[in-house]
């Protein structure tokens, strides 16, 4: 159901009526509590700034002189005061989320590049492994040949440079040192 104007709360039992007001050019709404207030200025109301504002409702009778206008500024400091509390809450809470995100950024960021490091360290060592592994591929095909023959006639070379070996000379196999013994098993 639409309202056409917003209804006022009651503060007290009247026992005066409220004083005058001079009527201005323009009509002006009497304060509202804050609640009221609130609701008036949403843009979910029916009634905008442009259209005509609606006649101002009866005048609530106020307390007693300066007491009722003092209890009517005191509600409204209190709840400007809890909006304000509110609204630094909220901002701090707000603060903290912003904090947690750019540590969870700066984190990831920290994570990423030593990912980073890690897969340039892994691929390095992938070329270096299959470089190794083709020189040990190239070196077994290299091997594969008998090298027997040259080790010993190295060896049979050097035999001459010792002074205490025997003269080279082509002798025949009686000459030859005997075979080790082989031990009865």
């Amino acid at each position: 159901p639409s309202r056409s104007a917003p209804l006022p709360l009651p503060m007290a039992t009247p026992t005066t009526p409220p004083p005058p007001t001079p009527a201005p050019s323009a009509p002006a709404a009497p304060p509202a509590p804050a609640g009221e207030q609130h609701r008036e200025r949403s843009p979910s109301s029916p009634r905008t700034a442009a259209s005509s504002p609606a006649p101002p409702p009866p005048p609530a009778p106020a307390p007693s002189g300066g007491s009722g206008e003092l209890a009517a500024a005191r509600r409204r400091l209190v709840a400007a005061e809890g909006r304000r509390k509110a609204a630094a809450e909220l901002e701090g809470r707000v603060l903290q989320v912003h904090c947690a995100l750019r540590h969870a950024e700066l984190r990831l960021a920290a994570r990423a590049e030593t990912l980073g490091r890690l897969g340039a360290g892994v691929a390095q060592a992938q070329l270096a492994l299959a470089a190794q592994g083709q020189r040990l591929q190239k070196g077994l095909r290299r091997r594969s040949r008998l090298r027997s023959a040259p080790l010993l006639a190295a060896a049979r070379a050097l035999r001459s440079c010792v002074p205490w070996a025997a003269p080279r000379s082509r002798r025949s196999a009686a000459c030859r040192l005997p075979a080790a013994p082989r031990s009865p098993a």
